[in-house]
């Protein structure tokens, strides 16, 4: 490391200490102050003000929250030293089993604790760094324990907002008309330009839990560096707006993103997971970009979508249906066949998952046996195997198959699956005649031969999506 990088870090670790020392004691600091602060100082601060009194508000407002932390072993202390809270909180991500490990991780001398999705134990290597893990306790997340009871909470329920659409806008959660003690106004971080250095990078990034971005602007190129990338998790991020942007890797979890207006930007590795997003999108190009569950129902005008994409994730809520048909639509008027076709079979499906009965069972039937007419070819392949299914039934009964030339013979399995082929393809060349219960069996053949060649040709001669 040569001197003059050696200097600057040294200067930047000194402004932040010098800076944290300023706003330790001060509950309500400014924003800027904030968005300097890297993301361990600003975690230290949040320790010290909003983390204790958010969580004795979910104490007073959500439903079991007390009687999960006992069941669970866990306390506000516990959360509060781990430094996030959204883990504690939210049902596991793409995962089947459930539960998570409170963990104590020593690197380089410091110890912290964290939540993993594995049991961790003893040293591990990563990246150059060694690492000691110690397991502390096993437990199920707030939501996880609620649904093993067949119940559910809105964690982040805005219900009270002041000045809405407004720089100066506060949102607050589980508010209560009758008693403003009750509320919890979310940590205001929005209305203001979202700070960057001389490099057009970040200053600085950091992990956004319960924190009011509403009115934040987002524009030209903005970059991340060393000070880290940015994440969103239970925020409040309306009338955010993004204009001439070019910015990659932000993430979003569980937030209110109401009225977006991204114009004349570049989008890419944004991630989007259980999100209600609305607003305007205008001569934008969108590059790898995931959005998961949520509701996603922006109006969109003259832009460009590459490897944009929905997944579903059983944890969460999918609301996507008019998702779903957007992406459709965009694909279909790229030219992009391949993806409006899968994202027809998706709403399909999505339509069928919404029904019981008879039409639950028929729409089964054609999204598995042609895709809903968008994947003929899958005609084909369940042509061979009905072929090759009653050449079966004929060859345990082949001496039902007579030849009509009067002679007898030995049927093979090759004959018996030659006999099959003419009869599904309604060829019937005359030299075999069914009798018994294979008259039967032929008949039913060649019904269903029929009915595959007409699916077949409608699936090649359609292209509505």
């Amino acid at each position: 490391m040569n001197e003059f990088r050696r200097q600057h870090l040294i200067d930047r670790k000194e402004s932040i200490e010098t800076l944290f020392e300023k706003i330790k004691g001060n509950s309500n600091p400014d924003i800027i102050d904030l968005w300097m602060l890297d993301e361990e100082h600003f975690i230290k601060w949040r320790q010290l003000h909003d983390f204790p009194k958010l969580l004795s508000h979910f104490d007073s407002n959500l439903l079991l929250f007390k009687e999960w932390k006992n069941d669970q072993k866990l306390s506000n202390e516990i959360i509060i030293n781990s430094g996030e809270l959204s883990p504690f909180l939210e049902r596991k991500k793409w995962s089947k089993k459930r539960k998570l490990y409170l963990t104590k991780q020593t690197c380089n001398g410091n110890i912290k604790t964290i939540v993993s999705y594995k049991k961790l134990n003893g040293k591990e290597k990563y990246l150059g760094q060694d690492f000691e893990f110690e397991p502390i306790l096993e437990f199920y997340s707030y939501l996880d324990w609620l649904h093993r009871r067949q119940k559910t909470e809105n964690i982040l329920n805005i219900n009270s907002r002041t000045a809405p659409g407004f720089d100066s806008e506060r949102v607050s959660i589980h508010s209560d008309v009758y008693s403003s003690s009750r509320e919890f106004e979310l940590l205001k971080m929005g209305g203001i330009d979202i700070p960057v250095n001389g490099f057009d990078i970040l200053m600085r990034g950091k992990r956004l839990e319960f924190v009011n971005l509403c009115g934040l602007n987002l524009e030209g190129r903005i970059s991340f560096g060393e000070e880290g990338n940015l994440s969103c998790s239970y925020c409040a991020c309306d009338n955010m707006k993004a204009k001439n942007l070019d910015m990659a890797l932000l993430k979003f979890d569980h937030c209110s993103i109401n009225n977006l207006t991204i114009e004349n930007s570049k989008i890419q590795q944004w991630q989007f997971y259980d999100c209600r997003i609305n607003g305007d999108f205008t001569n934008s190009q969108f590059r790898y970009v995931d959005i998961t569950g949520g509701l996603f129902s922006p109006v969109i005008q003259g832009c460009t979508f590459l490897d944009v994409n929905i997944h579903k994730d059983k944890a969460i809520e999918n609301h996507n249906l008019n998702a779903y048909q957007l992406l459709k639509k965009t694909y279909a008027e790229q030219g992009d066949d391949d993806k409006a076709i899968e994202y027809f079979v998706k709403e399909q499906d999505f339509k069928r998952n919404k029904t019981s009965g008879w039409s639950y069972f028929s729409k089964s039937l054609s999204a598995y046996y042609w895709g809903y007419g968008r994947k003929p070819q899958r005609i084909i392949w369940f042509s061979l195997v009905m072929i090759l299914l009653f050449a079966s039934l004929y060859w345990f009964n082949r001496t039902d198959i007579l030849l009509n030339s009067g002679g007898v013979t030995e049927l093979s399995i090759w004959d018996c699956i030659y006999f099959s082929s003419t009869t599904f393809t309604t060829l019937g060349y005359g030299d075999y005649s069914p009798t018994g219960i294979v008259r039967i069996g032929a008949t039913l053949e060649s019904l269903l031969g029929v009915l595959n060649v007409g699916f077949l040709v409608a699936g090649f001669a359609t292209n509505k999506y």
